[in-house]
């Protein structure tokens, strides 16, 4: 049974009010007079259930057999993802066992418990009442803006050090990326983060399009680190970039229409100017070239990003 229905709330007493429920739901469920309902309220919704929603811890055993590196780190990773606490993988060889370890270093919580040679437990110690999804999103964001700073400074002055801490950083994203998305997926299932269906969904958009633009900033610092020499004349593109995301991340977090407008209307007018970059670095040899114009792409991606974020918030706004 999955159907919309309307039902009319009526007052009962002082400080009451009565809600109908549906007999057919009732009966579904096996439900009769005097049982109790479970009741889930957020901030926009209540969800009413026959059970109690709390979240008991999930386990789960994995087959390596015939795995190799990469497939096996996915898999686990989607466990994670899936909210798994007690992750049992059989191993085969040795491969599958670095697998195992390459996984959980990326994962925040994750730890090996216990390796008897042919099996790895992975155990997960995470309280999701601990985390704020917007605590979190917060710090990728921030991370983002360091990025994009630090790599401006680099343009100026060529600092393979800083371009090197660039690209370490995007490691702690994708860590942090992966944090968010199993709260956010717990969340749908019934665990308490104090957000809406509606929050969530927009919020997983905005930490996907913050890992995406990490993984852009990490190839341009990549790209300059190949050049082995300052580029400062897209210094102000870069600064550009960076304001566009700051402005459109404050409007997310302030549900700012007027805020996300001016980014929709920059980034029409920084997509003019920087097709005029694009035409500047013909001029040099191509080596050099496909590198300023990977710094470029990587910056236009930022730009786009940042509108794809305001577009979240008008939606937001409706």
């Amino acid at each position: 049974m999955n159907k919309k229905d309307v039902r009319k709330v009526y007052r009962s007493g002082k400080g009451s009010y009565i809600l109908t429920l549906p007999k057919e739901w009732i009966v579904a469920n096996g439900m009769k007079e005097g049982d109790v309902v479970y009741l889930e309220v957020q901030k926009d919704v209540i969800l009413i259930s026959p059970k109690s929603r709390q979240v008991k811890e999930k386990s789960t055993e994995i087959d390596s057999r015939g795995a190799n590196f990469n497939q096996l780190v996915r898999i686990i990773i989607s466990h994670y993802l899936a909210g798994y606490d007690l992750i049992r993988v059989k191993t085969h060889t040795d491969e599958q066992r670095r697998s195992v370890a390459f996984a959980v270093d990326m994962l925040v919580g994750a730890e090996i418990m216990e390796d008897t040679g042919n099996e790895i437990v992975v155990e997960v110690f995470l309280d999701s009442k601990r985390f704020n999804v917007a605590d979190v999103t917060e710090r990728l964001f921030k991370i983002c803006t360091s990025m994009l700073f630090d790599f401006c400074n680099s343009l100026r002055n060529f600092n393979r050090a800083i371009c090197s801490s660039i690209m370490v950083r995007e490691n702690e994203v994708d860590k942090i990326h992966l944090l968010a998305m199993r709260l956010l997926n717990t969340a749908m299932e019934g665990e308490e983060i104090g957000l809406s269906a509606r929050e969530i969904i927009n919020y997983r958009s905005v930490i996907r399009t913050l890992e995406r633009i990490a993984d852009h900033v990490s190839s341009m610092a990549e790209a300059l680190v190949n050049l082995q020499s300052p580029f400062p004349r897209i210094c102000n593109t870069v600064k550009e970039v960076e304001e566009m995301l700051k402005v459109a991340m404050m409007a997310f977090f302030k549900k700012d229409a007027e805020m996300a407008e001016q980014i929709l209307e920059e980034y029409e007018t920084f997509e003019n100017e920087i097709q005029k970059n694009y035409e500047e670095i013909l001029k040099f040899d191509v080596v050099r070239v496909l590198n300023l114009k990977t710094i470029l792409d990587g910056l236009w991606r930022v730009a786009a990003y940042s509108a794809d974020i305001a577009e979240i918030v008008l939606d937001m706004s409706v």
